[in-house]
């Protein structure tokens, strides 16, 4: 590989570890879609209108998560496969965004609203998404040393 084409996790994170946080991902989302579709859908019925609420909320920051931690994901992996360049791989587009909305600045209060399926994925989607943002910062600051 050229330097040009060398990719954003070089001497950083290895193949094998890049395969399993995208296994990971790639599981999160189908077990985040399968819940959504079957047991939360039947869960949401019986919650307050508050709750409702507060469901729907949490639903779209969970998918808002796996969708961006996919996507970069996505990214990462056609520059290691030399789909795309390194230099393509650092446009805006192929970094993390949505962060005030993957992140909130506060702790939710409200959770407890929640159903248990629900708060496992929105725990283990924030925890993906916070290991995938340090993974994008260092493949900038990778890139921008190379």
């Amino acid at each position: 590989m050229s330097n040009g084409q060398q990719h954003s996790l070089s001497n950083t994170t290895d193949t094998i570890f890049f395969s399993k946080t995208y296994d990971e991902a790639l599981r999160l989302v189908m077990e985040a879609r399968e819940y959504l579709l079957g047991p939360g859908k039947m869960a949401v019925r019986s919650l307050s209108n508050e709750a409702s609420f507060f469901y729907a909320t949490e639903s779209l920051r969970l998918t808002t998560r796996l969708t961006e931690c996919m996507s970069w994901l996505m990214f990462q992996r056609a520059v290691i496969e030399g789909e795309i360049t390194a230099e393509e791989g650092q446009e805006d587009e192929c970094h993390l965004q949505f962060q005030l909305v993957c992140l909130p600045d506060k702790e939710l209060d409200q959770l407890h609203l929640l159903p248990s399926g629900l708060i496992s994925l929105l725990g283990r989607s924030e925890s993906l998404y916070r290991r995938v943002s340090r993974l994008d910062q260092l493949s900038i600051r990778n890139y921008q040393a190379s």
